[in-house]
């Protein structure tokens, strides 16, 4: 023989026939390597199967807890954004109060005596009660909201309005990070970084009136907004060319520098 050969026989239980197959050695050696292959390639099969049966079943449970998660980060922005509210609303009360740190029962009781009869009743909404200067017409009520007459910050006065001495403004001291009020009604005229006076705030009180807020830490308007006297815009800081934290205030009227301590109303 030439070749060597290989016969496989297949044996029924219930017929005598008996089927023969007869192989070369070269054939039986590629049916060798193709049921090899065939092993192998089932047994791949099956094992990415079970990785991707796998993957699609963390995949599911990550999407819930991204939805889960996504629905809680929604419920806590709308917290956040109610506590900030409530926040800026009571520091403007206490700022009108003139409360904003006084712990003292005995003057915020004096306080609320003193506001008592500020409220404007329904039937004269056009009208508003002045004591002993009796009724003012809205007119009259606007332009006093635009005259810039509130203290911009809770400290204490560590420079004053010095023509002489070239201090153009009075200087508040207070702690870092403490609220900056808006003194009148008016637009933002300037929210930026100003040289050697830092971060400032200018504000056209459209009556002639302007002021400015310097040394801020942070700027919480922007130009062109419309503020009211009592809005927060923006915080004590030290920037620009300054020594410590404080508020350098200043106020012109047409063009005139003017001490801010004879419009305050302490």
């Amino acid at each position: 023989m030439k070749g060597k050969y290989y016969t496989i026989q297949i044996i029924p239980e219930d017929s005598q026939e008996i089927k023969k197959f007869r192989l070369s050695k070269r054939s039986f050696l590629f049916l060798k390597i193709f049921l090899f292959l065939l092993i192998v390639a089932v047994g791949v099969f099956f094992f990415n199967m079970g990785r991707i049966t796998h993957k699609l079943v963390q995949f599911d449970n990550l999407r819930m807890t991204n939805a889960q998660l996504a629905k809680q980060n929604s419920n806590y922005e709308e917290l956040f954004f109610r506590i900030d509210s409530l926040w800026v609303l009571e520091e403007r009360i206490q700022n009108i109060l003139g409360t904003f740190v006084e712990n003292d029962s005995n003057k915020i009781n004096s306080l609320i005596d003193k506001n008592r009869f500020a409220h404007t009743p329904s039937q004269k909404i056009e009208v508003d009660y002045e004591g002993i200067h009796g009724w003012k017409p809205l007119e009259e009520k606007i332009r006093l909201e635009h005259i810039p007459n509130v203290i911009p910050v809770v400290g204490i006065v560590s420079k004053k309005f010095s023509e002489e001495n070239d201090h153009l403004g009075t200087d508040f001291s207070a702690q870092p990070g403490s609220p900056v009020f808006a003194s009148g009604s008016g637009t933002v005229e300037f929210a930026g970084q100003q040289d050697e006076l830092g971060n400032t705030v200018v504000i056209d009180h459209q009556n002639g009136y302007v002021t400015s807020y310097s040394h801020l830490k942070d700027i919480r308007t922007r130009k062109g907004r419309n503020v009211s006297k009592g809005d927060i815009i923006g915080t004590v800081g030290s920037t620009g060319n300054s020594s410590a934290p404080h508020l350098h205030y200043t106020i012109t009227k047409n063009g005139k520098e003017r001490d801010p301590e004879e419009f305050i109303n302490y």
